[in-house]
């Protein structure tokens, strides 16, 4: 997707901003980390209390995806909607090659982004955020 100069994207992770307009600039970002937590979410594996990354859109995306590779275990990617707390949980299973995703359209708001762990172990990993299909 083609973000047009009016349309700004503002992602932050941790203290980092990442602003980006340009008129043929497609966003894909690369983020690093540990899976898992101690905090049983029930639904999507083992999380840490706080998001592992918040992700804020100025505007709607007509198309993003989120996807989660790590160096072992079975990883979840787990998404909370901003203002109605709405969850979304992706499973890292052998069908999927253990890699959680997490696409379509998103409206503007903050998201909490947790990369959990179906056990509770903890592992490298990298979670992709793109904008191309």
């Amino acid at each position: 997707m083609k973000i047009s100069l009016a349309r700004i994207i503002r992602i932050i992770f941790f203290t980092t901003v990442i602003s980006a307009v340009n008129a043929e600039l497609a966003l894909a970002l690369s983020i690093q980390g540990n899976s898992g937590g101690s905090i049983n979410s029930k639904d999507c594996g083992f999380i840490a209390s706080s998001p592992h990354h918040t992700m804020r859109l100025n505007q709607r995306m007509d198309y993003m995806r989120l996807t989660v590779k790590a160096k072992g275990g079975q990883p979840t990617l787990l998404i909370v909607e901003p203002k109605t707390g709405r969850r979304f949980c992706a499973l890292g299973d052998q069908r999927a090659g253990l890699v959680p995703e997490i696409s379509g359209s998103w409206e503007p708001g903050e998201y909490k982004v947790y990369v959990g762990e179906r056990t509770r172990n903890r592992y490298q990993f990298t979670l992709r955020i793109s904008t191309t299909r």
